[in-house]
């Protein structure tokens, strides 16, 4: 190598280190610290190959952070130059906090965090999402990612502080609101006082207590937003396009509903790389796709793998009449509580959401961000099309809000990015409208839609004295109570730390968890992370052969199941153990302390077994074969070797068939003792001019032996003609005993013409 190119080189790596130095430095504050676990929580998952090693898998994973980080800052861009003075702190900073802390002693009892968030943490804290005894424990097997990273703040501060990861992500989003407000509103205190009526919206601030996971995703949007604003003045910077695709590829994994809001980035990023002045290179461009579809994907990945190796569907329940997973029935999934009713309702929901906020969110209170921002940018780009930043945010905005009223049904928690960009866009467009001073209508409209996103924050922040998920009290409301449960913080990591002599002896028996009724699984785990968790409450995972196959090997061996069902859910708990073929041994009260010895919570242990007689345990073991395949394995493709044109009335003959499973799942030669619920070639005579039913129970023959989907098989079958003349259709169909003809399934029959002399 010639001293020349040793010296480039060496100069080129000088260049990247300042420059990785320069940037680490930039991330070294709270935007670094979320950045970092954000990439743990997925190189964990990346990591799951690797089993019974926990502890050293996380040490991996933050290694693999700590370098990914590294790349991700040498790709810094000018536009997180200069940092956020007190301005930000005095006047955004102290009012979020304030919001925080004003509930920040009453733990958490979400209704969506007790059915499957705290179950989602401790099992991904710990390995995969499935344990290896258990049954579906989770209602929702989405991604555990976010509820990982809630669970690593839980471990280390306590249940009460773990959700300051909320506060967190709340103050990024901030202080990327303020970057986005830079160029339209300069000076400093007015510009920080902006970025807090922006943040004052409700339904994020709902959510700054709890263990739910929607702001995690909020400033990973709000940064690739301001990415994909700042690409068409960067020149050729390809790592600005992968930095946004992973940004995008993480908030998807974090909840799919993201994509809603992410897909008009992707078009405006693309729009950006193709035209204008900063467009990119052939060679550039391809780079730049090559590295962000990867890096959108990266962060995906492990857990579809994941996922359909477990269920055959990577997105399960979602896309199952795609993916046809025989664990989730292909017509479930939609939640019809939400959102527009119909399709021109979508167009306007936004606004309609105003009218209607009990379809908007559980809480039916809504103080109209979304509205206001709808009305606002649609003004925007009718008066402002020459502003392009306000031209660009309206669109942005419109095409996201659209996309969410349709495919993310219109609720409010799958919108708080949607919150957040709608006072962006109210401030930018009020702050252009200003700037022309020439106009007098437009500084009246300027400082009216000033005034309109200030009323809408006054009225939101009423809403959140009064309101949150957990429905909790404040320290405002009732300081007492606060002022003692605040001697807890950083107390309160392990729930059974605060069970008394008779809580404990009521648990130390060996049993699994059975998920039973809503608001279980949190209880239970918080208890005792270990224990198995089998879910029989929900109906969608115990619909077919193979699920209950799976589920029946899961409960038959446990000696026993405890369910924690709060008092009115006792009733429903012991009819789901029956109706899964499950013994009640005894209810008894039990009185949980929830980390604190005042907040009990009057619940009732239900102790349930497998059946102990020996003929219903084989009665048990045998239930799954009294289950369907899915819809679509019930598929046959049957032709003859030798079918006739013609029989004598009342022949019998039999006739040669080749039988092959065009289906996904196996066809059992044998059944229970009866015969039901094995697979059976049959055949039936229909008329031929009315297709009516001459004899619908003709013959049957049995498969010699299990038949695997793709196989064939050579079947005799002996068919009688009917007793009288006439022109007859012989049809021929596979039949599931004591369940269903194939046919009723959309399997297709094979229909032989045969006249009866």
């Amino acid at each position: 190598m010639s001293a020349a190119v040793s010296e480039d080189v060496n100069g080129g790596r000088r260049t990247f280190l300042r420059r990785a130095a320069a940037s680490l430095r930039a991330l070294a504050g709270l935007r670094g610290l979320l950045l970092f676990l954000y990439f743990a929580v997925f190189f964990r998952q990346y990591f799951w190959i690797i089993p019974d090693e926990p502890a050293a898998m996380w040490v991996l994973s933050f290694v693999a952070a700590a370098a990914g980080l590294l790349v991700y800052a040498s790709a810094e861009d000018e536009g997180n130059a200069g940092g956020h003075g007190r301005e930000f702190w005095l006047v955004v900073g102290l009012p979020l906090l304030f919001v925080y802390l004003l509930r920040a002693a009453f733990p958490d009892l979400s209704f969506d965090v007790l059915n499957y968030r705290l179950l989602h943490a401790e099992r991904s804290l710990r390995g995969t999402l499935f344990a290896p005894a258990d049954f579906f424990p989770t209602p929702a097997p989405y991604n555990p990612a976010p509820d990982t990273l809630t669970g690593l703040f839980r471990y280390a501060l306590g249940y009460r502080l773990g959700t300051i990861v909320n506060l967190l992500a709340l103050v990024w989003s901030a202080q990327i609101v303020e970057r986005l407000l830079r160029p339209a509103v300069r000076r400093a205190w007015p510009r920080a006082a902006c970025v807090l009526l922006v943040m004052l919206a409700e339904h994020a601030l709902f959510e700054a207590n709890t263990y739910m996971i929607d702001l995690l995703a909020v400033p990973l949007l709000l940064e690739a937003t301001r990415l994909a604003l700042a690409a068409g003045g960067q020149g050729g910077r390809v790592g600005l396009y992968a930095r946004a695709a992973l940004l995008v590829g993480i908030s998807a994994a974090f909840k799919l509903t993201n994509l809603t809001a992410a897909l008009p980035l992707v078009v405006l990023c693309a729009w950006r790389a193709l035209k204008g002045p900063g467009r990119l290179t052939p060679r550039e461009l391809t780079r730049a796709v090559l590295y962000s579809v990867a890096l959108a994907a990266a962060p995906l990945v492990p857990f579809c793998v994941y996922m359909y190796a477990e269920t055959g569907n990577p997105f399960l329940p979602l896309f199952n009449g795609f993916f046809k997973s025989p664990y989730w029935p292909t017509g479930g999934g939609w939640d019809a509580r939400w959102g527009p009713e119909s399709f021109w309702q979508t167009f306007v929901w936004p606004v309609l959401v105003l009218f209607e906020p009990a379809r908007h969110s559980e809480l039916a209170v809504y103080s109209g961000r979304l509205s206001l921002g709808f009305l606002v940018a649609l003004a925007g780009l009718a008066f402002l099309w020459r502003d392009a930043r306000a031209r660009t945010l309206s669109l942005l905005f419109l095409a996201s809000s659209l996309l969410w009223s349709a495919g993310g049904m219109g609720y409010s928690r799958y919108g708080l990015y949607l919150e957040v960009l709608a006072g962006v866009v109210v401030v930018v467009v009020a702050a252009s409208l200003l700037n022309d001073k020439n106009v007098r209508w437009k500084t009246a409209a300027g400082w009216l839609v000033f005034a309109a996103l200030s009323a809408q924050a006054a009225l939101g922040c009423f809403y959140v004295r009064g309101y949150e998920w957990s429905m909790r009290p404040t320290a405002l409301s009732d300081w007492g109570s606060y002022r003692y449960e605040a001697r807890f913080f950083l107390r309160d990591r392990r729930l059974a730390a605060f069970l008394g002599p008779e809580e404990q002896a009521a648990l130390a028996r060996d049993a699994a968890w059975a998920e039973a009724c809503p608001k279980s699984s949190g209880f239970e785990v918080l208890l005792d992370a270990g224990e198995p968790v089998l879910g029989i409450r929900h109906h969608e995972y115990l619909t077919t052969r193979e699920s209950v196959n799976h589920f029946v090997d899961a409960a038959a061996d446990r000696p026993a199941f405890f369910a924690l069902c709060l008092p009115e859910d006792s009733a429903a708990a012991k009819e789901f153990a029956a109706k899964r073929g499950l013994e009640v041994v005894g209810v008894e009260p039990f009185g949980l302390p929830f980390f604190s010895p005042r907040a009990r919570i009057g619940m009732m242990l239900v102790e349930i077994s497998a059946p102990k007689d020996e003929a219903a345990r084989a009665a048990f073991r045998r239930s799954w074969m009294k289950f369907p395949f899915p819809d679509y394995d019930y598929r046959a493709e049957i032709t003859a070797a030798d079918a006739p044109e013609s029989m004598r009335a009342g022949e019998r003959r039999e006739i040669a068939f080749a039988v092959r499973n065009r289906g996904g799942a196996e066809w059992p030669a044998r059944g229970d003792e009866r015969g039901r619920f094995q697979v059976n070639l049959g055949d039936r005579w229909l008329d031929a001019s009315t297709g009516s039913v001459v004899n619908d129970l003709d013959a049957r023959t049995a498969l010699p032996a299990d038949l695997p989907p793709g196989e064939s098989v050579k079947l005799t079958l002996s068919v009688t003609a009917p007793p009288r003349a006439g022109d007859y259709v012989l049809e021929i169909d596979m039949v599931h005993e004591g369940l269903t003809f194939f046919r009723e399934k959309g399997s297709p029959t094979l229909r032989l013409p045969v006249r009866v002399e």
